[in-house]
């Protein structure tokens, strides 16, 4: 009897385990995709992914240097947005389901004569204003000490910075771009866009130190696949 009672307690223990949602680490300040609440396409698209698995997830809004540091330390189970890139994959577990893509160019102030057809033809020591803790693919990764790189906590920063002609350049993502000049009223030609830096693939990147985070990647692989089933035009979200 006592056993008997002991598998059923062990059984509802582990059930109840099962059950508890999952933590992800949401950026703040790259919207459309997350917002300063923690909203946005990426979000939408993890919600709605683990529903169709039966799963549920909460989210830990906060910077984005912050959510990569609390999936680091096993905090919470994984961030995002995140290029998976070799930087980023040594540090995190990467399922094979991106969540969408983004592509991000290289802006100049309006005024600015500078112009180049790839990064690879940039100038040495060009100034280029970045977000703390984004990252900007393999081939700038390679080629980034050859700049001299202005690291700032925001988009409207990185924007200030163009219009007052205080960086030669900056990268940002396309529709990131498009997003703030519109909130800030400003017209497009505010800033001029460049050359394409690279296309990422936009991912949760999961935690190395949490149990549960290979059960969370898993999980989402499979609730991402459903709903590109379900939705084929989910990517266009993205775009």
């Amino acid at each position: 009897m006592r056993l008997i009672l002991f598998s059923v307690l062990l059984l509802a223990t582990k059930l109840s385990f099962a059950k508890e949602p999952f933590i992800l680490a949401a950026e703040s300040s790259w919207p459309p995709y997350a917002k300063e609440d923690g909203q946005g396409i990426s979000r939408e698209i993890i919600e709605k992914a683990y529903a169709l698995v039966g799963m549920k997830v909460t989210f830990v809004i906060v910077p984005y240097a912050r959510a990569l540091h609390l999936t680091k330390q096993g905090d919470v189970d994984g961030a995002f947005n995140v290029t998976r890139q070799q930087s980023t994959e040594r540090d995190f577990l990467f399922g094979e389901e991106p969540l969408l893509q983004a592509a991000a160019s290289f802006y100049f102030p309006p005024d600015s004569n500078l112009n180049f057809d790839s990064i690879l033809d940039a100038p040495n020591r060009m100034s280029v204003a970045i977000i703390i803790g984004y990252e900007y693919g393999d081939l700038y990764d390679k080629q980034r000490y050859r700049f001299s790189e202005v690291a700032v906590t925001s988009q409207k920063q990185i924007i200030q910075l163009l219009r007052r002609n205080r960086v030669q350049s900056a990268i940002m993502f396309d529709r990131v771009a498009e997003y703030h000049l519109e909130q800030l009223k400003l017209p497009k030609d505010s800033i001029r866009k460049g050359p394409l830096n690279h296309i990422s693939n936009i991912h949760v990147a999961f935690s190395r130190n949490r149990p549960s985070a290979r059960d969370a990647m898993t999980k989402l692989d499979e609730g991402l696949r459903l709903l590109r089933l379900s939705h084929p035009r989910v990517n266009e979200l993205a775009l």
